[in-house]
């Protein structure tokens, strides 16, 4: 099941890899029912007058809330072990509208948290995190970048960090996830941004804060969702 899983993950991040530059339609449905399994609600929906399965990433719906979906990747003739089910047909959504942020699509679990490089590319040899580009030094206050190329002296503990809030994704997993930026690193050496998780946050995109929390390296929650930098247990002051 769970090779099965990952091959449909794959299916998932090749299809909007190649959807990225085109407009997909939209369907929308009001959700019956929901079953969880391996990462994923199985939901049935009813989209006008007709009742179907859709698959998504684990995300927070409930039963009478009406989502839009994609219909990019349909299985057919499915069986879910975790489920001991077998669908007809089933839709697997990569692009998910959820029901309190319908302008906002939901691109798969990678999406939602953020993550947007392989675990094999993220990952740095003993050597090499040896040798940061300039000296480690006890700080107060750590940049974006500084956490990145330090982050096996820093692993473990607790670091504070001042930055704007670019983006959150709220209640994943029993937990937000705030994407904090300082104007530091860059995209191209994916070091620009880095995630806090925390149970609640206060704050909204824009706000300037200061936030702490605890640094953990090479986090692999599973299914290929792997961060070579996250802080947890975090917290939130104005800046």
């Amino acid at each position: 099941m769970k090779s099965k899983l990952l091959l449909l993950l794959l299916i998932l991040i090749t299809n909007y890899a190649l959807a990225t530059e085109k407009t997909q339609k939209i369907y929308y449905g009001k959700i019956l029912s929901i079953q969880d399994a391996m990462g994923y609600k199985y939901l049935k929906v009813k989209e006008d007058d007709k009742e179907l399965w859709v698959a998504i990433a684990n995300a927070p719906v409930k039963v009478g809330d009406k989502i839009g979906y994609d219909k990019q990747t349909i299985m057919k003739d499915f069986k879910s072990k975790s489920l001991n089910k077998s669908f007809k047909e089933i839709i697997f959504a990569s692009d998910v509208y959820l029901p309190e942020k319908n302008a906002t699509p939901v691109k798969d679990l990678k999406d939602i948290l953020g993550i947007n490089t392989s675990k094999t590319e993220q990952k740095q040899t003993k050597k090499e995190a040896s040798k940061p580009n300039k000296s480690f030094e006890k700080k107060a206050f750590y940049t974006v970048e500084e956490i990145f190329m330090w982050k096996d002296f820093l692993k473990d503990q607790n670091i504070s960090v001042k930055g704007k809030v670019a983006k959150i994704s709220k209640q994943i997993m029993k937990l937000d996830w705030v994407h904090i930026q300082d104007g530091t690193g860059s995209k191209e050496k994916n070091n620009e941004d880095i995630v806090f998780t925390t149970k609640e946050i206060k704050f909204k995109s824009g706000d300037s804060v200061i936030a702490k929390g605890k640094l953990i390296i090479d986090k692999d929650f599973g299914y290929g969702y792997f961060y070579k930098v996250i802080i947890q247990e975090s917290s939130f002051s104005k800046n």
